[in-house]
């Protein structure tokens, strides 16, 4: 299923393709979000997978200052803007607290939900979510 986008703040529309295991309660969260002209904010995800070649202490350090590091988001295309294969949390401006991640790879966006490795418990910005919530091992290209 193609979806396409309009925004007020752009003339360029955003066609999202729906892959098999994309989450559609995530989609629709976040293209409301952008269909509401919302003012979004993506925040890197400070760990090893992102930056392997980082001593594990820095990440630790930087990881204290990472609400520091939101990068605005006032458009659809601001996200073509992020740092290539670096997942960062995606969140209206005004929030604390998200469970919905994304990131760019060979210049294709993707929304997707993220998962300790170790224990499979979805993960928020500020930490576990243990609510039985499974759908976030999902991601959506946009």
């Amino acid at each position: 299923m193609n979806t396409t986008t309009n925004t007020s703040s752009s003339t360029t529309p955003i066609t999202s393709q729906r892959l098999p295991q994309c989450s559609p309660e995530v989609e629709q969260r976040v293209l409301a979000w952008i269909n509401s002209g919302r003012l979004l904010a993506w925040i890197p995800i400070i760990s090893q997978q992102n930056f392997p070649e980082v001593p594990l202490e820095v990440l630790v350090y930087a990881d204290q200052f990472q609400h520091a590091l939101r990068k605005p988001i006032r458009q659809p295309q601001d996200l073509l803007d992020l740092l290539e294969g670096v997942t960062g949390w995606l969140l209206p401006m005004e929030d604390e607290d998200i469970d919905v991640a994304c990131g760019v790879w060979q210049g294709q966006v993707y929304i997707l939900g993220i998962k300790d490795s170790r224990t499979g418990k979805v993960q928020t910005l500020l930490g576990e979510r243990d609510d039985g919530a499974t759908a976030m091992s999902a991601q959506s290209a946009v």
